[in-house]
């Protein structure tokens, strides 16, 4: 049991996901009796610019010296982003801020993980105890380092019986055998707001694209037949995986833009369904818990029983875990499980700066 030795921890939480929406930093708070307890006091999500969006974009293609560079600005850009959010919401108490960072790379086969934002940078500009790189550790442990949400999961949504994120990757945690489990499943949000960039449109809004479409047989049997969907957990996907074999089959189809997003609707159905058990819960957040025609294909094609929360937990559970994960860390508590990443062991992920 995560019993610890305070009575309430306060952390801020700051998180930067492959969709490129923006910066998700939240002030939270924790308690233990019996069971861990959480609050929101404080959330909000500070769009990027299009010079932050393009740096990111680019950002995997500059040389080691640039790169660097970047990732120093950009933990100064957090930091000062961290810095404006505890002035205006008057904040007083803060145990540390945990930061995710934003991948740039992502290929634990050759362990590799590298997450954007120096925590040093982050600390030194806010003053603050700052947690960042939670992941490298577990991918030197030879685990996939993602998803890491599932420890959260588990202790703080225990209600659910699966808990799905739909951010730029879908990934999904559950209980088996009193063990949790969890990975990516396939890719979401960056798909369909790739595939929206082609009608101008930065995101299918409310799924509206996919609704007017038609499921196209042949598609979904390619991207049903992709290697990576025959892999049994635990398992995780980054964005080198989505240019060079999920983009590629969804570029080589002549069909309309509409067509594709419904049939990727429909792909991410079958995904969902061949893991989840029918008639169990399964918690929906991230940004495409706000896709309706989503949501409605996985209830109604599908017999998925989806419970969305308020629009809160929907848009800043990531965050709001991170700042869990960051909590552990300060306290030398394990907040990595192996059987979720596939690492030889359970960890305590995260470097520690003392601004």
């Amino acid at each position: 049991m995560l019993k610890l030795f305070m009575k309430d921890y306060h952390a801020i939480g700051v998180m930067s996901g492959t969709s490129l929406d923006g910066v998700d930093i939240v002030y939270c708070s924790f308690s233990f009796l019996e069971n861990w307890n959480f609050s929101i006091h404080f959330a909000e999500c500070i769009a990027y610019d299009k010079f932050w969006t393009d740096k990111l974009n680019a950002a995997h293609k500059l040389s080691g010296y640039e790169l660097i560079l970047l990732h120093n600005e950009y933990g100064n850009y957090l930091g000062k982003i961290i810095n404006t959010f505890i002035k205006n919401n008057k904040i007083k108490k803060v145990d540390c801020v945990a930061s995710h960072g934003h991948t740039i790379f992502h290929q634990p086969e050759s362990k590799i993980t590298f997450q954007l934002g120096a925590g040093s940078s982050i600390a030194a500009t806010t003053k603050q105890k700052v947690v960042s790189d939670f992941r490298d550790l577990d991918v030197q442990l030879s685990g996939q380092g993602a998803p890491l949400v599932p420890f959260g999961d588990r202790w703080l949504f225990y209600n659910y019986d699966y808990c799905l994120n739909l951010g730029g990757i879908a990934n999904i945690s559950y209980e088996k055998n009193k063990t949790r489990i969890g990975g990516d499943i396939t890719f979401a949000n960056m798909a369909s707001n790739y595939l929206c960039s082609f009608e101008k449109k930065l995101f299918d809004e409310n799924g509206n694209s996919a609704a007017k479409g038609k499921v196209n047989i042949e598609l979904l049997k390619q991207l049903n037949a992709l290697p990576f969907l025959q892999l049994s957990l635990p398992k995780s996907l980054g964005k080198e995986d989505f240019d060079n074999w999920f983009k590629p089959v969804l570029d080589q189809s002549t069909i309309s833009i509409s067509d594709k997003l419904a049939t990727l609707t429909t792909h991410l159905g079958k995904c969902i369904s061949d893991i989840v058990s029918t008639g169990e819960t399964v918690l929906i957040t991230g940004g495409g818990a706000h896709n309706t025609h989503w949501v409605k294909s996985f209830k109604n094609d599908f017999s998925i029983n989806c419970i969305l929360p308020n629009t809160q937990i929907i848009d800043y559970k990531e965050a709001l875990i991170f700042a869990f994960l960051g909590i552990l860390r300060v306290e030398n508590k394990p907040n990595i499980y192996k059987s979720v990443t596939g690492a030889n062991k359970d960890s305590i992920g995260g470097v520690i700066h003392h601004g």
